[in-house]
């Protein structure tokens, strides 16, 4: 980094910082029932679970305590996020931000298989671009998404 403008000069660039993606984070109802929902109907694989004072809610602006449990989703830490507040089901919103989470696999068929055996119901199917996507809709609201190749519909 020797070439490059010092933090605070014109011409730095964020890149240079080398960010790595830490996690995302869903707010839920109730931490169990959402482990649960994820492990089953996407892989979803627990790593740790903690409780945290008001420090959370400082963090997240709901103000309480909360409990987290963080685990992998595709390779791809996500974190479940349970405060001591009442919050309402999510509905589609007009605000912008994060909308829904995805993996990836090779083959969808299995995949619909699964979800059906489990009866885990798809909420959207349909083929995309230049492939497909299943849309999967947990406890609370939260879209999930599967993508993989074209389907025959």
């Amino acid at each position: 980094m020797a070439d490059q403008p010092a933090a605070g000069e014109e011409g730095l660039i964020m890149t240079l910082f080398n960010y790595k993606f830490a996690h995302a984070a869903i707010l839920v109802s109730d931490l169990e029932r959402s482990k649960e929902w994820y492990a089953r109907a996407v892989g979803w694989e627990h790593e740790f679970t903690l409780d945290f004072d008001e420090s959370l809610g400082k963090a997240n602006k709901y103000g309480t305590k909360g409990r987290i449990s963080m685990g992998k989703f595709g390779g791809v830490p996500l974190e479940f996020v349970q405060m001591e507040v009442s919050l309402e089901r999510k509905e589609l919103s007009p605000h912008y931000g994060i909308f829904m989470c995805s993996v990836h696999t090779a083959d969808l068929k299995p995949v619909l298989k699964y979800l059906e055996e489990q009866n885990i119901p798809v909420t959207r199917k349909m083929n995309v671009g230049r492939g497909a996507l299943i849309v999967l809709t947990d406890p609370d609201g939260q879209e999930i998404g599967i993508l993989g190749p074209p389907l025959e519909l």
